[in-house]
């Protein structure tokens, strides 16, 4: 009796830790009809999601078929093409009535309102300009992966934060603090341009990153893979798409309502997920 009871204890315990690990619910898939899509935008105040198309069949070609989509929070596509005239955009950001696009070795600037291209800045010696975030004070962050270099845009000025890493993807200004993701890992730089080791092991091309809170994010990687990361290095797998060859690219997060937004990439979709917290 006394050897059923230690084992029912332990197993109670061990079932409550397992219940208390972070997950994902799926709540709805857009229909296949997007062209190509790298990355996902949650726009709070306009109520929609942005979605980069790279289309054709070249991620970094510059063949001008590239182009934005605006889908609604319902999953229903409102325009596959709503502003065209790009190459491969991927990043994105926004800071008032401007959507800034990263599109192979420039930055791209879209007027909301108009639905219009109104500016482009090339960015000196780019290759591979990929992901963007957009700081508090209207900061544009952007990452070159094949050179491994951060740099910041403020009033078109370009000035570099730090160089040296690889398979650079993904950057997040948020709270004051820049993450970015490379090699596996997710990492934080100070403000002198060292970038220090928050969390690493993940697999399948880390590609997204977005803060859940102070100290926990979401972390999409090209491959598929999805994972839930915090402050103290903890790294949990909550979803694989692997097996199925479905891409998690750059995703989009709704942090008031706990929804995260994948692009489906060569399946031309994009998913919504509900985190799920202890």
């Amino acid at each position: 009796m006394r050897k059923f009871l230690v084992f029912y204890i332990a197993f109670i315990i061990i079932g409550a830790a397992y219940a208390g690990e972070p997950s994902l619910q799926k709540l709805w898939q857009t229909d296949a009809v997007l062209k190509v899509p790298e990355s996902v935008l949650y726009d709070a105040g306009r109520k929609i999601l942005f979605v980069s198309n790279i289309d054709g069949k070249e991620p970094w070609g510059k063949d001008g078929v590239g182009s934005i989509a605006k889908v609604g929070l319902d999953g229903k596509v409102i325009a596959a093409e709503w502003v065209k005239g790009l190459h491969a955009p991927k990043g994105l950001g926004i800071n008032g009535n401007h959507l800034y696009v990263t599109d192979v070795d420039a930055v791209v600037t879209i007027d909301i309102e108009k639905g219009k291209i109104v500016d482009r800045l090339d960015i000196p010696g780019a290759e591979n300009i990929n992901d963007l975030s957009v700081g508090e004070d209207g900061t544009i962050y952007i990452t070159d992966s094949r050179l491994g270099k951060v740099h910041k845009v403020i009033n078109g000025k370009i000035t570099p934060v730090t160089e040296g890493l690889t398979k650079l993807n993904g950057v997040l200004h948020s709270q004051g603090e820049l993450f970015v993701l490379a090699d596996g890992s997710l990492l934080l730089v100070n403000d002198k341009g060292k970038a220090e080791k928050i969390a690493d092991g993940m697999e399948g091309n880390v590609d997204g990153v977005e803060r859940i809170d102070r100290d926990s994010w979401l972390v999409s990687c090209w491959k598929g893979t999805v994972y839930h990361v915090t402050r103290s290095g903890k790294v949990t797998l909550l979803l694989d798409g692997r097996p199925d060859e479905i891409s998690a690219a750059d995703l989009g997060y709704d942090p008031v309502n706990k929804i995260a937004y994948f692009p489906g990439f060569w399946k031309n979709y994009v998913a919504a997920y509900k985190l799920m917290l202890k």
